[in-house]
């Protein structure tokens, strides 16, 4: 399912932890706190989390060193039929260092998702489309994807756009607190403060 509206319960789930290992990133590597999204790109209510809560998210919290942000598929193949074709395009822009623009390209592209697209913005990107085209098929991309899938089912998320916010150690993410659906940004910055006051007993809360 698509979820629409959010909260983040506060979860403890020592013994549930989340690899970060070969995943997407943004933000300091030294930040050890992480959020972690499950992701669809046909879904409407996260392309809504990507235009309107995302950006900010990384202006006051990535960008600044707080938090790193990790990306992860959630493909709902059942009601999306170009979900899992776009995270292999993705994907496949990743192992060509172009990860980053390719997300923001197909949210930005939500209602024209299909191959015309994931070729042509190869193209923008300037990437080796013959490489591209392979990766596309290579099983093992979908494999990595449907492991993705498998750790969210894990966890008991089902359904887009899904978060899971805890601190790093190493390449996972534990002491979690999941988010499901469109969460707003105050709902973030509560669960974030107190992670850091929890490490940092002197840090500044931002939500005061």
């Amino acid at each position: 399912m698509a979820y629409r509206d959010g909260s983040v319960p506060v979860i403890g789930m020592a013994a549930i932890r989340v690899s970060l290992e070969g995943e997407p990133r943004l933000g300091d590597p030294q930040a050890k706190i992480g959020i972690v999204e499950y992701s669809d790109y046909q879904c409407p209510y996260c392309s809504q989390f990507h235009n309107h809560i995302f950006p900010r998210l990384v202006k006051e919290y990535v960008d600044t060193g707080v938090v790193q942000f990790i990306y992860k598929d959630l493909p709902l193949q059942s009601i999306h039929p170009q979900a899992m074709n776009a995270a292999l395009a993705a994907n496949c822009a990743g192992e060509q260092n172009k990860f980053w623009p390719m997300h923001e390209a197909l949210f930005t592209n939500h209602g024209l998702l299909a191959p015309a697209l994931y070729y042509r913005l190869a193209r923008e990107f300037g990437m080796d489309e013959n490489k591209f085209s392979a990766c596309l098929r290579d099983p093992a991309r979908a494999r990595a994807i449907m492991r993705d899938v498998s750790e969210a089912r894990r966890l008991g998320i089902t359904g887009t756009p899904s978060f899971v916010i805890g601190k790093i150690e190493g390449n996972e993410v534990k002491d979690m607190r999941i988010a499901r659906g469109l969460t707003a940004f105050e709902a973030f910055a509560q669960v974030i403060e107190n992670l850091r006051a929890h490490a940092d007993p002197d840090a500044t809360s931002k939500t005061e």
